[in-house]
C-alpha cells in the first residue's frame, strides 16, 4: 500500500505543468512555506464572532496551479470550549498536516471551532471556507476534500450531507455517526460523493466502532434497495483512537487521484434545506442559513422564515429528467434545474417529470457553457429549466 502511487505520480498529479502562483488573492492567504493563520467569518455573520483559520502552502507548489486542497477539522472535547483551547488543539494536529501537505503537494487548511465545537455551524462554515479556498487559491476546484479526527470527524458525520456537492470527498477518522442520524436521507448521500471512514478496532471510544458497523450495514441495505453501489468505504484496522498516518495518507492519495467532484452525475439522492435563522451555542451567536441546492437541483422562491427540508430522488434517462419528492414542498414555490450536455442532449427536447407528471419542457437548442455561481468557479452549466411548484 505504501507504493500505491510512485513519487513521480505524486509530483505530477497534484500540480499543473504550467507555472502559476498558487495564491490568487492575498486577502486571506498570503504566506507560502510556513504555517500562518487569519481571523475570519462568513459575510453573513453579522456579529463579532470570528474563526481562526490556520493553513499551510508548501514552498514546492508556490508556482503551481490546480493543486489539491484539504480542510481538516480538529478533535478536542472539553479543552476546545474556548478560543485558546481550540487554537492549542489545532497546533497539535498541524505538524502531521504540514508533513502531509509536503508529501502530497497539497494545501491544508485547519479551521478552529473557537468554542463552538463542530455543531450546527459546521455545515455553513465548511461550505463558505471551501468557496473561499477555491476563490483565493489556484486549486483544482473539483479536488477540495474534507477530513477530520475524533470530534472533527463527528462534525463530518452530522453535516456532510448538506455539503456533498461542494467537495470531492469526506474522510472522517475515529468517530461515528449517531444511529439517530442514520436515516435513509442522511445515509444515501454516499451514493453521490465518496465517504471513507478510518476506524481503529482498539479505539477506547468503542461506541464509534459499533456506530460504524451499523452505518455500513444500513448503507449495504440501501445498496440492495437501490440496486446501486455506494461510495462508502469504512476501513477497520488494528489501531487505537489516534489515527494511523500512513493509512490516512494512502486514502488521501487514492481519493485525490480517482475521485474528483462530479457535478454532472445523472442520478441524485438529494436533500435541500431552506431557512434563514440565528442560533446560539456555548453563548456564541452565529447565522444558520439555507442549503437550497444539491448538485443540479435547487429550491427557489422560498419563504425562509420557516425551516423546510425537501428530500428527493432525481434520475435522468435519455432526455427525460424524473424527480420524485415524497413530501411536496410548502415553503418553496419552485425548482431550478441546471443542465449540461453530458447529462442530456441539449439539441433535443428535454422533459421534466415531477412525481410522474410532466411539469416542464425545454426545446432543443445548443447550450453555452458558463459559470452559474460566482462563489464556485467549477459550477459550469449550459442552461437551466425553471419549475413552478
Amino acid at each position: 500500500m505504501k507504493n500505491i502511487i510512485s513519487a513521480f505520480l505524486l509530483g505530477t498529479f497534484f500540480t499543473s505543468i504550467a507555472a502559476a502562483d498558487v495564491i490568487k488573492d492575498k486577502a486571506h492567504f498570503d504566506t507560502v512555506g510556513s504555517v500562518d493563520s487569519f481571523s475570519w467569518a462568513p459575510e453573513r455573520y453579522k456579529n463579532d464572532f470570528r474563526y481562526d483559520i490556520f493553513y499551510y502552502i508548501p514552498k514546492s507548489i508556490e508556482t503551481s496551479s490546480n493543486v489539491g486542497a484539504l480542510i481538516f477539522t480538529h478533535g478536542g472535547g472539553g479543552s476546545t470550549m474556548n478560543r485558546q483551547g481550540s487554537i492549542n488543539t489545532v497546533n497539535m494536529y498541524m505538524p502531521d498536516l504540514k508533513r502531509m501537505a509536503d508529501e502530497l503537494g497539497i494545501v491544508v487548511v485547519l479551521p478552529s471551532a473557537n468554542g463552538l465545537n463542530w455543531g450546527g455551524h459546521t455545515r455553513g462554515l465548511m461550505r463558505d471556507l471551501g468557496r473561499m479556498i477555491k476563490k483565493d487559491l489556484n486549486v483544482d476546484v473539483n479536488r477540495v476534500g474534507v477530513s477530520g479526527h475524533s470530534m472533527g470527524g463527528m462534525g463530518i458525520t452530522r453535516s456532510y450531507l448538506w455539503t456533498a456537492d461542494e467537495f470531492a470527498f469526506f474522510l472522517p477518522m475515529a468517530a461515528g455517526m449517531d444511529v439517530n442520524h442514520q436515516s435513509e436521507q442522511h445515509l444515501n448521500k454516499v451514493f453521490n460523493v465518496p465517504y471513507v471512514h478510518l476506524q481503529g478496532l482498539k479505539d477506547h471510544f468503542d461506541v464509534f466502532i459499533t456506530r460504524c458497523q451499523e452505518q455500513l450495514k444500513r448503507t449495504k441495505d440501501l445498496e440492495t434497495q437501490y440496486g446501486e453501489r455506494s461510495m462508502l468505504d469504512i476501513v477497520f484496522y488494528n489501531g487505537a483512537h489516534n489515527y494511523d498516518y500512513n493509512l490516512f495518507k494512502q486514502n488521501l492519495i487514492k481519493l485525490y487521484k480517482n475521485f474528483p467532484r462530479d457535478l454532472y452525475q445523472k442520478e441524485l439522492w438529494g436533500s435541500l434545506l431552506t431557512v434563514q435563522a440565528t442560533k446560539v451555542e456555548n453563548n456564541i451567536t452565529y447565522d444558520f442559513d439555507s442549503e437550497a441546492r444539491y448538485f443540479w437541483v435547487e429550491a427557489v422562491n422560498s419563504d425562509l422564515s420557516v425551516q423546510e427540508r425537501i428530500d428527493f430522488h432525481a434520475k435522468i434517462e435519455g432526455n427525460v429528467i424524473r424527480i420524485d419528492m415524497p413530501v411536496a414542498p410548502k415553503m418553496s414555490k419552485g425548482l431550478k434545474l441546471y443542465l449540461h450536455s453530458s447529462m442530456v442532449d441539449l439539441n433535443q427536447k428535454v422533459e421534466v417529470m415531477l412525481n410522474g407528471k410532466l411539469v416542464a419542457t425545454r426545446e432543443g437548442k445548443a447550450g453555452v457553457l458558463r459559470n452559474m455561481d460566482a462563489n464556485d468557479a467549477g459550477f459550469k452549466f449550459e442552461d437551466t429549466i425553471d419549475i413552478k411548484l
